[in-house]
């Protein structure tokens, strides 16, 4: 065997044993990573209470992360929308965070700390047009034990708690979908 394809075959079995986070150059991002953001931005929560729907992945293993929005899903679980500090090293992600009976919610933490009401994380959009016909959104459709996730184009404006129709794709799929929050909307399967 030559010393070239010696060298060949250590480096391919090298790169088979590193983890595919390693290999890739991306890192997962954890819920606890998530809570600590939500906490810095004055809503403290546990990394339990956290459910990512879907991996997120940073260039770093420890990217700053910032709260773009916070608003209702649905009882006891609040949407917060989130995204790297740095642009560059992750795309914007959506959360929920499962409230227990006993804690309050984002609205009455809010009401009792004067000073989030003027943070831009903090969403009154309760009768505010969120979606744009034309804008892109992303579809959650549920249906027994299966969650998909689609990238979708609304047709129509919507506030949240409306349905509207959103195109997937290249348009050649049109769904009815309930307006969640800014670009987030659900369906059923």
């Amino acid at each position: 065997m030559t010393h070239r394809r010696w060298i060949e075959i250590t480096v391919l079995f090298a790169t088979l044993s590193m983890p595919a986070t390693a290999a890739s150059g991306r890192e997962l991002i954890t819920a606890r990573q998530v809570a600590s953001a939500i906490g810095d931005s004055g809503l403290p929560v546990s990394a339990s209470q956290i459910t990512l729907l879907t991996d997120v992945v940073a260039k770093t293993n420890a990217p700053a992360l910032r709260v773009l929005s916070v608003g209702a899903w649905e009882a006891n679980v609040s949407r917060v929308r989130l995204a790297c500090a740095i642009s560059d090293e992750c795309l914007p992600f959506v959360v929920t965070v499962r409230r227990g009976q006993n804690d309050r919610s984002e609205a009455a933490v809010i009401a009792s700390n004067p000073q989030l009401s003027q943070h831009p994380f903090v969403e009154t959009s309760k009768g505010r047009v969120v979606v744009r016909s034309g804008s892109p959104a992303v579809l959650l459709l549920e249906g027994g034990h299966v969650h998909i996730q689609l990238a979708v184009t609304c047709l129509e404006n919507g506030v949240v708690g409306q349905t509207i129709r959103v195109a997937g794709g290249e348009r050649n799929h049109i769904y009815l979908a309930e307006v969640c929050g800014d670009g987030l909307l659900r369906g059923t399967l």
